[in-house]
């Protein structure tokens, strides 16, 4: 692989470091200054959310070029050291390709790919221990260990306790009219009784 250029990528950092040095000199002032209001009283709170919501991204956009910064003087002092151009993991040269494009970087693509991939595990794997006995409750019935006890199991338990039609399905044969008590003379014969019984 040919030799890099290290005063090329040196300047190609430094202008990188410019750039993100001057797009960071606003994040020193208040929020009451950036937003140039005396008193957020008066303001409606859908234009106060607005301007939170503007300064909470420019703080993580100013978190990222504090990273980025890092970065980039790690890759000058690699440059001084004269280790710059290889991988801080495999040790292999990064390709002049992708330190064009990313002069900061410190890994070659296949092993930014690796860290990338140990990122994601990682991520996966701090979730809160309660996660473990959730399942997303329109899979649950569908599960191929779970086949013995699935919805169609539940419907017929439950409707052992009678269904929206029971009351039909119960009295087919009965003729008559409930609200005079006609065609069952036994609980009209109860429903008289209960009208008599005086009041205490």
């Amino acid at each position: 692989m040919p030799e890099l250029d290290l005063n090329y990528f040196s300047s190609l950092l430094q202008r990188e470091k410019e750039l993100l040095l001057s797009t960071d000199e606003g994040m020193g002032i208040s929020l009451r200054e950036s937003i140039q209001e005396l008193s957020l009283i008066d303001n409606h709170p859908a234009d106060t959310g607005s301007e939170l919501f503007e300064r909470s991204k420019d703080l993580s956009l100013h978190e990222k070029r504090l990273s980025t910064l890092k970065e980039i003087d790690d890759a000058l002092r690699r440059i001084e050291l004269g280790e710059y151009g290889i991988c801080v993991r495999c040790g292999r040269q990064i390709e002049k390709e992708r330190l064009e494009a990313i002069p900061y970087t410190p890994y070659c693509f296949a092993c930014r790919q690796v860290r990338e991939r140990e990122a994601e595990i990682k991520e996966s794997s701090d979730r809160p221990v309660e996660e473990l006995n959730l399942s997303p409750p329109f899979k649950r019935t569908f599960l191929e260990d779970n086949s013995w006890y699935d919805g169609q199991n539940a419907w017929e338990q439950v409707a052992e306790y009678g269904t929206a039609s029971s009351l039909q399905d119960q009295l087919p044969d009965y003729k008559g009219d409930l609200e005079r008590g006609e065609g069952d003379e036994e609980n009209a014969e109860v429903r008289r009784k209960k009208r008599k019984k005086p009041l205490l």
